[in-house]
């Protein structure tokens, strides 16, 4: 093992257990800190692999304190604390540990932990360079086109927002004492907005000659501003007025004597950028260098026969995730950066954001998108049933094992498993999962050798898995291989500017579907929607619009509203005055509704195409519905 910890803690006993108990299991301990100040010290003479750090220390600053400049120096560290609040959590979160020990904690629990804390800076590390690598070749590509300079540059904005998110960067250009600028403002997922000076003028409102930034110097140092007192540079003050920026990172370099560049990026958020994008930027300075002296000298015209068509070479292709909301931007972001990797990935978010979509898109950019995707829903298999489903059964296993077959992961070999709802699977299936993870292979139910499967594994859920881990109910060994790479897919509520989009997008789509003309959606509908919170987020959205087309008479605008009792346009019931009126009318709309799933189904009622599975009941009762609302096969087949 022989891997280097760092212990910082002020309790002597706890600290001198764990030197105990680090040195039984193989590691070395490079030293015992009681503050801050000792760890700085102790770090500076070995520079230790890892650091187990307590959150209360003496001194001054806190471990979290700590945890912040050890990260920068590309140190993993896991937490010891007696307090597990959710404040303290939440801002030992912020600075992305790799594990989180409450005392008193079991020695298992503390090795597991550090293996797995292990685990995740090795592949950090990896990644790390994988990015590196990754942006020098695509930089290279682009230096190999000829483009005009405008074009130039917004290559590079599309690039870079790949590894470094902003709302807007700007490219500034200085020759002697002479400065002009170009930037991109982002409005969409690959959409970009040009901003010259005449258009900067505009949204400023000012008639004299107005500038992003008054920085008039260079320094050859990337530097990361913020909003407050200590970290802001008041020459970005027009991207923290007109365009609401909160963090800012200035990549400057030369290209030579009398000409400097510098990228200043911006974004909404607060404290989006670190020392880790700084490192990115260094690493490809000298392919920056390359790049801008063929965008400053560029004087060749456009070869057409050369130039690709930028819309086929776009990398970024999500299906049906329709939006521009900045959180929905932000998880897309995530799943272009994953997607090339093997590595393993959560999706996480409530019930009908779009964790299969975005799981599917992870698969599609990746290298295995010409390889299966395995879709399986654990929390509809039952427990005695998942075993076999996932890892395949030989002939005889079990009573009814009539003939060998293959599970899931065997089915999604040199492609993608998509896990959906793990947080339901059982310990023992836990157990399972997690090694298929370390050691990708499998057994099948009933046999007696390993075999090796080449797979990626992308799970998602709708449980808050740190809570089930802290109960019992999930494997903490497991989240943390699972927890390599979070994705999460916001709730509809949080990003209700993409309602209108979303709303469109559905209605054309049903409106085509069942053969109707659509003409839009009424104004008091939109309202309506807009205020509502969809708790079943976009797949409830969804299937309000799909029942608003099929009452929809195909010549007027939809405006079908979220009660049922609203519904009287679609529905005659000026003579509803009884609640037996009122069921009369929600019998009708229920008639309608299934009778139109079953037309677009074409009878089929059973099966994962069927009209049961869609409407999410039990084929038995559909059937039951469809004799009690006397649907008979007359009113869907033709």
């Amino acid at each position: 093992m022989n891997s280097k910890i760092l212990i910082v803690e002020d309790e002597f006993i706890v600290a001198n257990d764990l030197q105990l108990i680090l040195r039984q299991a193989g590691y070395i301990v490079t030293g015992i800190a009681v503050s801050a100040e000792e760890a700085y010290e102790s770090i500076a003479k070995n520079k230790p692999d890892l650091v187990l750090l307590d959150i209360y220390l003496e001194g001054k600053e806190s471990g979290i304190d700590l945890a912040k400049k050890i990260k920068s120096e590309n140190i993993a560290f896991v937490y010891l604390s007696a307090n597990s609040n959710e404040t303290i959590l939440e801002e030992a979160k912020k600075t992305d540990s790799y594990g989180f020990l409450v005392k008193p904690f079991r020695e298992k629990d503390l090795l597991v932990t550090l293996e797995i804390a292990s685990y995740r800076h090795k592949n950090s590390i990896e990644s790390r360079l994988r990015q590196e690598n990754l942006l020098k070749e695509k930089l290279n590509l682009i230096n190999q086109r000829t483009f005009q300079e405008k074009e130039y540059l917004h290559e590079i904005s599309r690039l870079l927002q790949t590894f470094i998110s902003f709302d807007l960067i700007v490219f500034e250009i200085k020759q002697l004492n002479q400065k002009k600028f170009t930037a991109y403002m982002r409005i969409g997922f690959d959409e970009y907005q040009y901003i010259g000076e005449k258009e900067l003028q505009n949204m400023t409102n000012s008639k004299t000659d107005v500038s992003f930034s008054e920085i008039n110097y260079l320094e050859n140092e990337t530097v990361i501003y913020k909003n407050d007192n200590e970290h802001f540079n008041p020459n970005l003050a027009l991207l923290k007025t007109h365009f609401r920026a909160e963090s800012y990172l200035v990549f400057p370099f030369l290209l030579n004597d009398e000409l400097a560049v510098q990228y200043i990026f911006s974004n909404q958020k607060k404290n989006i950028y670190s020392q880790y994008h700084i490192d990115l930027l260094t690493s490809a300075k000298r392919d920056f260098i390359d790049l801008m002296n063929q965008v400053a000298n560029q004087k060749k015209r456009i070869d057409s026969t050369k130039k690709e068509n930028l819309e086929e070479t776009r990398s970024h292709q999500f299906n049906d995730i329709i939006g521009k909301h900045p959180l929905l931007l932000e998880a897309l972001d995530l799943i272009t950066q994953v997607a090339p990797y093997n590595t393993s990935v959560i999706i996480l978010g409530e019930s009908g954001t779009g964790k299969e979509k975005a799981a599917q898109s992870i698969h599609n950019l990746s290298m295995r998108k010409n390889g299966p995707f395995v879709k399986v829903n654990c929390a509809a298999i039952s427990p005695t049933l998942i075993e076999s489903e996932l890892f395949g059964y030989e002939k005889g296993s079990f009573t009814g094992a009539v003939e060998s077959r293959k599970g899931k992961f065997e089915l999604a070999d040199g492609g993608t498993i998509f896990l959906d709802e793990i947080g339901e699977l059982s310990n023992e299936m836990q157990i399972r999962l997690l090694r298929v993870l370390q050691e990708k292979e499998i057994d099948s139910v009933g046999g007696n050798t390993a075999r090796k499967v080449d797979i990626r594994i992308v799970a998602a859920t709708n449980r808050n898995l740190e809570k089930e881990v802290a109960q019992g109910n999930f494997r903490m060994d497991l989240y943390y291989r699972l927890n390599v790479f979070p994705i999460t897919m916001p709730a509809l509520r949080e990003r209700k500017t993409d309602i209108s989009e979303l709303a469109d997008y559905f209605a054309k789509k049903y409106s085509k579907e069942f053969e109707k003309k659509f003409n839009g959606i009424t104004s008091k509908m939109m309202i309506q929607m807009n205020e509502y919170d969809w708790p079943g987020n976009i797949r409830e959205l969804e299937n309000f619009i799909e029942r608003s087309v099929i009452l929809n008479n195909g010549k007027s605008e939809l405006d079908f509203l979220l009660n049922s009792s609203s519904t009287s346009k679609s529905l005659n019931t000026e003579n509803v005055q009884t609640l037996e009126d009122v069921k009369n009318v929600q019998q009708q709309i229920e008639r309608d509704y299934i009778i139109a799933i079953l037309k677009k189904v074409k009878g089929r009622i059973r099966g994962t195409s069927g009209a049961a599975s869609i409407l999410n009941i039990k084929p038995t009762t559909l059937e039951s519905k469809m004799t009690k609302l006397a649907i008979k096969k007359d009113d869907y087949i033709n």
